[in-house]
């Protein structure tokens, strides 16, 4: 460990989390790294989804014991500032996506001095994957946060785990297979196309290509799937003629739970419950690559589940190079093993990770 991690700690890092638990893994593991090397306390993170949403606590989401317990030794960990800390105006800090340690020291840790409470709460993620620096201590902290702190809190996956079983149980009587498609429409143009070709024009997916998109790989009318939508409209009859077995989580929660989850306006809540059942079912077709399928993924690689189909765009013909048609695909970072959960979750990755505990002096 550095020499500025090894002075007795001072000062708090705050962290506001946003935009989903795909995006949670890359804050929270972000929000450790600079904890750890600055010697500074880490408060327990919230949670702010929208604009009108209220703050949420992390025990909404995620399991607090097995959060604090995984990362114990690794840096500490407090509920709330001080009492005399939560009145002050505190220094909101950018973060860049994975940043180094050399980041930390030149432009958060002058700012942290002057303040000693920083609140982390902009997050400049990026689909690439930053090589500039291969930090052994930082890769197996991103290891721990990812993989093994994140555990859904008891009620979320008890109700993962019944969705779950409904889906399978779908899909089974019928002797189809069971495929979670994250599918949002947003664009109700999508919603009117009615020929018969699938195609993405300007990256719009109607619920009928989508159908045809499925129906083109070989999946039977039987196969059972669960869309992310979260409520359908007219605009998805086409994909139920060609698929009449399509949840949704409003369709699929009793109503206690779907008033809970799904009319409390808490967007952490339907988020979750999409990834967890995103991250459980047979097949994962993607629509769209997103830091949400890359979390996914992850989650889905660390569980053995790796049968994900992304769709492929090809041209049709080369004198019309605007006309392009979609097909699914293994994801080359499965053929390939190119995505980090195989080298994090290999024997030697995560005994590196698990190693940090023991090892460091913030220990409490």
């Amino acid at each position: 460990m550095s020499s500025g991690n090894a002075r007795k700690e001072w000062g708090y890092v705050l962290v506001t989390c946003s935009h989903g638990p795909h995006q949670h893994r890359f804050q929270i593991a972000d929000a450790v790294i600079v904890a750890r090397q600055l010697g500074a306390t880490l408060v327990m993170p919230t949670i702010k989804e929208g604009l009108t949403e209220p703050i949420s606590k992390f025990d909404d989401i995620y399991n607090v014991k097995h959060f604090i317990a995984t990362l114990e030794g690794v840096v500490r960990i407090v509920g709330r500032l001080p009492e005399d800390l939560r009145n002050v105006n505190h220094t909101s800090v950018e973060l860049p996506h994975k940043i180094t340690k050399a980041e930390i020291d030149n432009k958060i840790r002058p700012i942290f001095v002057k303040s000693s409470v920083i609140v982390l709460n902009k997050f400049l993620l990026s689909m690439k994957d930053v090589k500039d620096e291969r930090d052994p201590e930082i890769e197996a902290i991103r290891c721990l946060v990812q993989y093994k702190a994140l555990q859904f809190q008891p009620q979320i996956e008890k109700l993962g785990n019944r969705l779950n079983n409904r889906m399978k149980e779908a899909a089974q009587s019928l002797g189809g297979k069971y495929v979670a498609v994250d599918y949002r429409s947003t664009d109700k143009a999508c919603g009117q196309r009615t020929d018969n070709v699938f195609t993405m024009p300007k990256g719009c997916l109607s619920p009928l290509d989508l159908g045809l998109l499925l129906q083109s790989h070989g999946f039977a009318r039987e196969t059972a799937i669960y869309l992310t939508q979260t409520r359908l409209d007219e605009s998805f009859d086409p994909l139920l003629k060609l698929y009449p077995i399509v949840i949704t989580k409003e369709y699929s929660m009793p109503f206690n739970e779907e008033n809970q989850f799904l009319y409390s306006g808490m967007t952490q809540f339907e988020l979750a419950i999409d990834f967890y059942i995103c991250s459980h079912s047979d097949v994962l077709v993607p629509i769209h690559s997103s830091t949400f399928y890359t979390a996914l993924a992850g989650e889905r690689i660390k569980q053995g589940f790796t049968h994900m189909l992304v769709p492929r765009l090809l041209r049709i013909a080369r004198e019309a190079p605007e006309a392009t048609s979609l097909t699914l695909g293994v994801p080359r970072i499965v053929t390939k093993r190119l995505h980090p959960a195989y080298s994090c979750l290999c024997e030697q990755g995560m005994s590196k990770a698990l190693a940090l505990v023991p090892s460091s002096p913030t220990s409490r």
